[in-house]
């Protein structure tokens, strides 16, 4: 499925922190600058969308070329913008999914998210998916470089992106070697105060990462997953 380009209701004012004596940077967006609230017409309701977005965002990431600054630096605003299209565009097309009734279940896995994303995730390669019954907040860095290990051996110079999925909320982690970072992008709500974020760290500061996403999601939701998926994609050159 295609779909037509979108105006963009608004650029997100944001704010910025680095978190764990700067071991990485952290930028939040405001309120309605969630999957959730940022909408054409600014007008606000629910959104299941989060894993076509996701891969939105890794293929917008891909065909686009970007480079993502290291954490000393500011955050591209090309990278805020994509995001901003991810998130119009993946509850269009997961709307008009809902419409035409061709889902089974709500939240799409990542499967149908590449299948349903259209032209843009056709060269989209699921190099390995895993479902983990371990606590994420001990288990998530270990699962993720273990597999980028198995990964540099065999394909390294390629972007890595990481979806994971954990308590219905799915979440990008886009692992550049060239610039040796690792980009979590999360398109949720966080509050009543903050929406969407995109935190950046170099690739060895990646277990301080994990670490602050598994305190963001029981700051945020009460939530401590203690079964979640990994799914490891790259696009074919």
């Amino acid at each position: 499925m295609v779909s037509d380009p979108v105006e963009l209701p608004f650029i997100p004012e944001y704010g910025t922190e680095y978190p764990y004596d700067k071991n990485f940077r952290v930028t939040w967006f405001e309120a309605n600058f969630s999957q959730a609230h940022y909408k054409v017409h600014n007008a606000s309701r629910g959104s299941n969308a989060c894993t076509l977005i996701a891969v939105l965002m890794a293929a917008k990431c891909n065909k686009s070329k970007l480079m993502v600054n290291d954490p000393g630096e500011s955050l591209n605003m090309r990278l805020i913008l994509l995001l901003a299209e991810s998130m119009l565009e993946g509850n269009k097309i997961h709307d008009y999914l809902k419409m035409k009734q061709l889902i089974k279940h709500i939240n799409l896995n990542v499967p149908e998210a590449i299948k349903y994303a259209g032209p843009i995730a056709k060269t989209m390669v699921e190099w390995k998916s895993e479902i983990y019954t371990d606590l994420l907040s001990k288990s998530l860095y270990k699962n993720i470089m273990e597999n980028w290990r198995v990964w540099r051996g065999r394909l390294y110079g390629y972007d890595l992106y990481v979806i994971l999925v954990a308590d219905s909320r799915t979440v990008v982690f886009i692992i550049q070697s060239k610039s040796d970072t690792v980009t979590l992008v999360d398109s949720h709500a966080h509050g009543p105060d903050k929406g969407a974020f995109i935190a950046v760290a170099k690739l060895r500061k990646l277990k301080h990462l994990c670490k602050w996403y598994s305190d963001v999601m029981y700051t945020h939701y009460h939530s401590e997953p203690q079964r979640y998926e990994l799914s490891f994609l790259f696009f074919n050159k």
